[in-house]
């Protein structure tokens, strides 16, 4: 990787969206039906790749918080007669550590994908969830060069028009306006000048442009609201606009430095929740994509199944390309 490539300010910006952040939070938008189905899917997975007796090496790449990672020891804690030993990898020391610390207790590794620190064939199974295709094409290679004789790999991987892109587009086009609004931006303007104004230490008009201007911010805010799809995106975006006309009714009962930090987190937070639809779309795959991507494995020496994809519990749209693949054992 060099400095400026884009896959070097993915790595930088994946390495600041999981900087601080709690269990689960990652999830925290996702429909209950579209986790069962990813639940019900890695189940079934799990049910076919893993024979009585076995002892699984498994290595979850661009492994997030761990959600795979839970999904097998939930099924390796049912069948006694299988032997499951974790890895967890990301370019993101914090999502490691959260990874790290669910049931599996999987050893960590902070890594970039698509140069990982394993031996070849080092793992009975290489499996992961919307994440290997942000560290590029390089990665499906990778993953790979690990697997061993015998051994597999799965991987659920964003699809270019699915259910996930579609939702994430239209998320991303709700948080462009709010930050194109200058909202925050308005909003600490606001804060700074009034109290000012009230002293006697701004003009009038100074001050009145300073509401106008918060107001024209949230005006813009609650259009998009009324005009984007329902959902806790929405939701979360209409709580930052009541809260933020509640911050500026009530301005005087809160103590300035911790309406500057208030403004400042909530900033960060529709920044991070920007950037993670945003890449999303970014890597959403393509037909041609993911058929370069199955060429990287068949070239790297795996068998690889017909693509296909995962139905999304309701409507045509799939929420995932499914990549499946396997080393044949050595005559």
């Amino acid at each position: 990787m060099f400095e400026g490539s884009p896959h070097a300010t993915e790595t930088t910006a994946w390495q600041q969206f999981w900087s601080g952040r709690v269990q689960a939070s990652e999830h925290r938008y996702r429909d209950p039906e579209i986790a069962a189905v990813l639940d019900r899917h890695w189940q079934d997975f799990f049910t076919g790749a893993f024979r009585a007796g076995m002892q699984v090496d498994l290595v979850d790449l661009a492994c997030g918080e761990g959600e795979v990672l839970r999904f097998a020891d939930r099924f390796a804690a049912a069948r006694a007669d299988i032997e499951l030993n974790p890895v967890c990898a990301d370019v993101a020391h914090e999502a490691v550590q959260m990874a790290a610390a669910s049931p599996a207790a999987a050893a960590p590794a902070v890594a970039d994908c698509a140069r990982l620190p394993f031996a070849d064939e080092s793992f009975t199974c290489a499996v992961s969830q919307y994440g290997l295709e942000y560290a590029g094409p390089d990665a499906f290679s990778e993953a790979a060069r690990v697997i061993g004789e015998g051994g597999r790999f799965h991987a659920l991987v964003h699809c270019e028009g699915g259910a996930v892109d579609h939702a994430c587009r239209n998320v991303a086009t709700l948080l462009d306006v709010v930050l194109e609004s200058g909202l925050f931006d308005r909003l600490a303007d606001y804060a700074a000048t009034i109290p000012r104004a009230a002293a006697g230490e701004v003009p009038h008009a100074q001050a009145q442009a300073c509401v106008d201007a918060l107001r024209a911010a949230l005006a813009a805010v609650g259009t998009a609201v009324s005009a984007a799809d329902p959902g806790p995106a929405r939701d979360h975006v209409a709580r930052l606009a009541g809260d933020s006309q509640t911050l500026a009714g009530r301005l005087a009962a809160y103590a300035p430095a911790d309406v500057t930090a208030w403004i400042a987190g909530q900033k960060a937070e529709i920044e991070a929740f920007h950037h993670r639809m945003t890449s999303m779309v970014r890597v959403a795959q393509s037909d041609a994509d993911v058929k370069a991507l199955s060429d990287r494995l068949d070239a790297a020496g795996l068998a690889v199944d017909d693509v296909a994809t995962l139905a999304a519990p309701e409507g045509d749209r799939p929420l995932a390309w499914v990549l499946n693949a396997r080393r044949g054992k050595r005559a």
